[in-house]
């Protein structure tokens, strides 16, 4: 089931959606509003996984940087938007629960 991810003011600005058939890994398409779309690629249940656009990565999400149990970074690159980047993180986190 997809997630939508929406601004302060209740407006969506991306949808998150599960990829149906993957070959070795998770993999999920971000359909940004005004924007490139996302898509994320990895290991998504043990937080090792990129978000990219087309080949450049916009954010790494990593948990080789903590020892403790559910918790994980984000690397997000220079000129990205954090917020989203970070809500769209959450909202992967949430989906494969």
């Amino acid at each position: 089931m997809p997630m939508e991810v929406e601004d302060a003011n209740g407006k969506r600005v991306a949808m998150i959606k599960k990829a149906i058939i993957t070959p070795l890994r998770n993999r999920f398409t971000v359909k940004i509003k005004d924007g490139p779309d996302l898509e994320v690629k990895g290991n998504i249940l043990d937080h090792q996984y990129t978000i990219g656009e087309g080949r450049h990565k916009v954010a790494e999400v990593s948990k080789k940087w903590f020892r403790v149990r559910d918790t994980y970074g984000v690397e997000v690159e220079p000129g990205q938007d954090d917020l989203l980047i970070l809500a769209i993180t959450v909202g992967i986190d949430q989906m494969a629960r």
